[in-house]
Parts: C-alpha cells; sequence; structure tokens
C-alpha cells in the first residue's frame, strides 16, 4: 500500500523540489554525532517512543522503497536504554504505517490508528516491550491518521482530529490506560490533520498549524488552539505568522513553544526556514529567526538538548541547532549522508538522543540507520 499523494509526494529530483545550497557547516562543541545501531528493517513514517522504563521503541511504519508496507511493517524494534544496542524485535497484531504511539505509565504503548491494508483504522493496540506481543486496545470511534497526541500530565493520552480517509476531523478522544477506556472530549476549534501537540507547564496542550484536506486539496493552516485536561474543552489562541503542516515544535524552559519549518500547501515547492515563537503569557506568535536550510517533515525530528539549544535533526543531510537566545541556527558539521524525511528523535538521557530512519527526499528510498547523539548541556 503506497500512503496518499500528501504524505509521500515525489516532484522528481531535488532541484525540481526547489531545494537549495546549504550553507557551509561549522563545528560546534554542543552536539556530537555517531552512528547507532542498525534496526531490523528499513522504516519511515514509524512512530518512536521511549518507555517509562527508559527502552526506545520503533514502531511499524513504512519498510518498502516508495513507503509501501510489508512484513516489518507489524514489528517493533526495542533499542537499550543508553541506545547503542538493537535488544529484540516485538510483534504488532497488524501491518501498520504511519501509525502514533503514546508511552503509558505501566511501561507499554498505545498503538494508535494509521494505515492497514491500505486502508485508514480506528483500530488501537497495547504493545508491551517485555513480552514483545500486543493485545488489542479499544477501538477509536472513528478511523485516524496523523492525528495530534500528547500524553497529558495525569498518564492520559489524548487524541485530536486527524485524517479518517475522507474527511480531517475535528473531533477528539482521551484514552485513560487505568481504565483502558476512550472517552469523547471537546471538539477543535478547527478540523485539522498533522498538527503539534505540545504539553504546557500549567498541563494544557497547544495544538498548532497542520492541513485542513488531504493529497490536492489539503491547505495549510495557521491557526492554533489549546487543550484544557480540566474541562476537555479546546478554545483558539493566536494564530502563526505562517501557516504550516509537517513543521515542528518543542516546549521552552519558560513556558513558551518553539515553531519549526515546515511547508504551506505546496509541499515540497513550500518548505519554510522561518522560526516562530509562541509566548505562553500574551498566547501570541512571533517569528523570531530562521533555520539555516529550509526542512519539512519533522513533528518528531526536533528536541531541546539544553537551556536554550534546540537540535533540529530532520530534513537536511546536515542537522542543525538554533539557539532561542540570539535566535540563530547553525549547521553542524555532522553528515547525515542524504536528506531524509520522516525521521524521529527520541531522548535516551540529559546526555544523548537517537535519531532513526526515515526515507530519502525526491526518491523515497528507506534507511534502517540511526545516528546517536552525544549532547552538552552549554
Amino acid at each position: 500500500m503506497r500512503l496518499s499523494l500528501a504524505l509521500v509526494m515525489s516532484c522528481g529530483g531535488l532541484a525540481a523540489c526547489g531545494a537549495v545550497q546549504a550553507p557551509k557547516p561549522y563545528n560546534t562543541t554542543l552536539v556530537e554525532m555517531t552512528d547507532g545501531p542498525r534496526l531490523s528493517a528499513r522504516r519511515a513514517t514509524h512512530a518512536m517512543v521511549r518507555t517509562t522504563d527508559g527502552l526506545i521503541l520503533a514502531v511499524g511504519g513504512c519498510v518498502e522503497d516508495g513507503c509501501d508496507s510489508g512484513a516489518s511493517s507489524a514489528t517493533v524494534d526495542i533499542v537499550s536504554t543508553d541506545g547503542r544496542r538493537l535488544l529484540r524485535t516485538g510483534q504488532l497484531l497488524a501491518r501498520r504505517i504511519q501509525p502514533s504511539a503514546a508511552a503509558m505509565p505501566d511501561g507499554k504503548v498505545l498503538v494508535i490508528g494509521g494505515w492497514i491494508d491500505g486502508r485508514i483504522t480506528n483500530t488501537t493496540e497495547l504493545f508491551d516491550p517485555v513480552t514483545g506481543r500486543s493485545s488489542p486496545g479499544p477501538p477509536l470511534s472513528v478511523p485516524r491518521s496523523s492525528p495530534t497526541v500528547v500524553r497529558l500530565m495525569d498518564g492520559k493520552i489524548l487524541i485530536a482530529g486527524g485524517y479518517d480517509g475522507r474527511a480531517v476531523r475535528s473531533d477528539a478522544q482521551v484514552y485513560d490506560p487505568r481504565s483502558n477506556t476512550l472517552r469523547v472530549t471537546g471538539s477543535l476549534q478547527t478540523a485539522r490533520s498533522g498538527a503539534t501537540g505540545t504539553l504546557l507547564q500549567n498541563g494544557k496542550v497547544l495544538l498548532a498549524g497542520g492541513g485542513d484536506g488531504e493529497a490536492d486539496g489539503r491547505r495549510a493552516l495557521a491557526s492554533a488552539e489549546l487543550f484544557d485536561p480540566s474541562t476537555g474543552k479546546f478554545r483558539a489562541t493566536g494564530s502563526l505568522v505562517q501557516r504550516r503542516y509537517k513543521h515542528g515544535a518543542v516546549a521552552l524552559p519558560n513556558g513558551d513553544v518553539l515553531i519549526v519549518g515546515g511547508s504551506d500547501e505546496r509541499d515540497y515547492r513550500g518548505k519554510l526556514r522561518s522560526v516562530e515563537r509562541w509566548v505562553q503569557s500574551t498566547g501570541r506568535f512571533a517569528t523570531v529567526g530562521s533555520l539555516a536550510v529550509e526542512r519539512f517533515k519533522l513533528a518528531d525530528g526536533i528536541l531541546l538538548v539544553a537551556a536554550n539549544k534546540v537540535l533540529v535533526a530532520a530534513g537536511d543531510r546536515h542537522p542543525e541547532v538554533f539557539d532561542t537566545e540570539k535566535n540563530i541556527s547553525t549547521l553542524l558539521s555532522s553528515d547525515l549522508g542524504s536528506r531524509w524525511n520522516y525521521m524521529t528523535l527520541a531522548r535516551i538521557d540529559g546526555h544523548a538522543a537517537l535519531l532513526m530512519g526515515g526515507y530519502r527526499e525526491g526518491v523515497i528510498e528507506l534507511t534502517d540507520r540511526t545516528w546517536r547523539f552525544s549532547l552538552s548541556d552549554k
């Protein structure tokens, strides 16, 4: 099965995709990159989860060039807590492309929706890294691909919006791991798919951007909203300066949120360099700088690595670090060997992070490589 055009479209080579010549990379002592363990399969559009026990999981995804499914789309690679070894490979109940996933307090992982056998599914499953097996979870109210999924402070999991195969959704549900149930909560102010979701220090969730259509009908959104778990309601907040989807977002220590890159509805031809900041005290967004190179398909490819430094690892052959105090971005000399899309990045501990998989931009060739970053706190 091939994903929708909006997800995997190729425009016949990087030059045709609006690629620009990258600035000269610079060395930095903030991040050092080495090769990590090989995955059991080449993966992209997989979900990456760090469990409460510290294990790092790569869940499902497309495993064949062209972003097609295969037997390994029903597998989970389990990487050691130090990010240096592939411990074992577990088994899902179905071959899932573009699943969502979230860690639960008991160490298990809720695997949500995505594509099974060419259709978006409403099924969920509970994967146990100890046994390497899954059991069925409660069904979603509707099929969902690319919902916003955020683990809340009380351990419950917000699942909002997404695409059901015909339309973009505005409804939302909350999963309770204690009762293994899904309940309907308030509806989004704007139907959206692929929006970033960022847990704030006050327990609320900021949902920003995303798309309101699929394939050729997609339109990138500038709107944003806040979910309040105490009331179950969403309310609008300030709008992005640039409408965007396939972008990244990360919470900052002072409660603000950094919004990075992405694309407008032109997809490859609309890739963005701009960086915005949502200011918690005002609820407004402002442009604060630019990336060194245009990047998109970033949702799980950025990470706060120091109090004022954000690692942007996906979307180009050279990762870069954005300084949130100086509002400048610096390319690293580290070389990923190609420009990769749909990579995933997760923190190992306070001093390391792991980057996994992806497909080569423009040709959709997958990789089983991982890269381990050693992080400085300066």
